[in-house]
């Protein structure tokens, strides 16, 4: 008996995914789903049980069982789960809804499409990377492992996405442009110019909010730069006066920043 374990229980859209592909392809015999979330355990989604935690997959025999990374919420959030899920040495199924067209497109298992996914040719896709509804990655796009591709988000023709880059929905990158290894583009953000690795941007055009870094974590997620606190505002000839504040990273920030020392300012003169 061939069985599918979805690991993950709250992406109920991948769990439709996977009904869906088994329909179409009648690839497995069982699916079940796996959650490490104990108070989800019995519970049904769309008519699957969730049976238990990942650690059920040591039961699970190599030569006839197939699992799927569910977690989509944030990519370092996904590549503990891979990490997790490696242990048991099961292979990962790959999960394409039937309508999409795949053809020129080269991806190397693990790879998760979901429907109205728009491919063209040459795209070479690594392991580990969801594409969600409605996106588009253009043609001659270079994705590293671990990439999610949010609702809607268009990848124009050469962009090159480093490990673990999550795009926003509606999201969109210009042709030739490079996005480095864990970072991270904003919802309805529009990037024109190379983003570097670990960094946060957001806006039309994209404006960095969290500045890359070169030291990582455990997982190569770059540690975003602390903001420093704004100094007390203090009173000038019975006056209010902002205070002074190293140069910011980005006109985001810029933003934030004064937002803050705005909203103390009213509080304390209240």
């Amino acid at each position: 008996m061939t069985t599918l374990y979805l690991c993950g229980a709250g992406n109920v859209e991948g769990i439709r995914l996977a009904l869906v592909v088994n329909q179409s392809q009648n690839r497995w015999d069982q699916i079940v789903i796996l959650d490490d979330d104990p108070s989800k355990h019995g519970r049904k989604v769309l008519g699957i049980e969730i049976v238990g935690p990942f650690t059920l997959l040591n039961q699970a025999d190599p030569a006839s069982a197939e699992v799927v990374n569910l977690v989509t919420r944030t990519t370092r959030r996904r590549k503990f789960a891979l990490q997790k899920i490696q242990l048991y040495g099961l292979p990962f199924a790959t999960l394409i809804h039937p309508s999409v067209d795949m053809t020129g497109v080269e991806f190397n298992g693990d790879l998760t499409v979901y429907q109205n996914v728009s491919f063209c040719a040459a795209a070479r896709i690594e392991g580990g990377c969801v594409v969600l509804t409605g996106a588009v990655v253009g043609h001659g796009c270079y994705m590293g492992p671990g990439c999610v591709v949010a609702p809607g988000a268009v990848i124009n023709a050469r962009v090159d996405l480093g490990e673990g880059v999550y795009l926003g929905t509606n999201a969109s990158i210009l042709p030739d442009l490079k996005v480095g290894p864990w970072a991270t583009v904003g919802a309805n953000s529009s990037v024109i110019q190379n983003v570097e690795s670990g960094a946060t941007v957001i806006g039309v055009p994209a404006q960095v909010l969290i500045p890359g870094s070169s030291t990582a974590n455990l997982e190569g997620v770059a540690v975003p730069a602390v903001c420093p606190t704004p100094e007390p505002a203090k009173p000038i000839n019975g006056s209010m006066k902002l205070s002074t504040l190293p140069e910011p990273a980005s006109p985001a920030l810029a933003k934030l920043q004064l937002a803050q020392q705005r909203f103390t300012q009213s509080h304390r003169a209240a």
